[in-house]
């Protein structure tokens, strides 16, 4: 693993995650994404500025995460991955690679301000 990669005692315990249909990342697996609704850029920006962890997560309803705005109903389990890559677009995309840590259980759904 990483030399930039936290060890398992130090992982947060409050994650923000991305519920994404048909993408899946494993722990040691690398995930390259891109990254264009405004709330979802908004989460890469705050990860950039924090711990640069995102957790990925299925939904439980495929294709609902479509919705603008929506919160769909996620799986129980997901995979918490830390961002090890990242190009800005000239249109206002992020290009990022998730390298998996761990799988992680939702416990509890926070709202967030962004």
């Amino acid at each position: 693993m990483s030399p930039f990669a936290p060890t398992f005692d130090r992982l947060p315990t409050s994650i923000p995650v991305f519920p994404l249909t048909g993408a899946l990342v494993l722990p040691r697996a690398r995930l390259p994404l891109n990254i264009f609704e405004p709330r979802y850029l908004a989460m890469v920006q705050d990860s950039l500025g924090a711990d640069r962890l995102i957790g990925m997560i299925q939904p439980m309803e495929p294709g609902a995460e479509a919705e603008a705005g929506a919160e769909p109903p996620l799986a129980g389990v997901g995979c918490c991955g830390r961002l090890t890559a990242f190009a800005e677009t000239d249109d206002g995309r992020y290009l990022i690679t998730l390298t998996g840590l761990c799988r992680f259980r939702i416990r509890q759904e926070v709202s967030t301000m962004r």
